[in-house]
């Protein structure tokens, strides 16, 4: 496993990741949220985007983004942390 690779691509998928939550505070601000109430028992939230944006304001879309960033990150402390085994045994050998 080439550990520069892995940095490279952890680092791909946690800027991803970003952009994608950048987007996501982007809508959310721009286009507002309304409350739906039935009778004051249950309410829903629904945003006023137009449809392709209107998909992106949901929880789960802000798990996965999360997700994305911390596996991105993960990625990148994993290959620094072989990058940095393997150079310390090459030295020690």
């Amino acid at each position: 496993m080439n550990s520069e690779l892995v940095i490279k691509a952890g680092a791909v998928i946690a800027s991803f990741g970003t952009i994608f939550l950048v987007i996501f505070a982007i809508v959310l601000l721009v286009f507002s949220i309304t409350k739906l109430c039935d009778n004051g028992l249950k309410c829903i939230y629904v945003s006023n985007a137009p449809y392709p944006l209107n998909l992106l304001i949901a929880p789960i879309v802000l798990v996965i983004i999360l997700v994305f960033i911390a596996c991105g990150i993960a990625m990148i402390r994993l290959g620094k942390w072989s990058f940095n085994k393997k150079k310390l045994y090459d030295k020690n050998n």
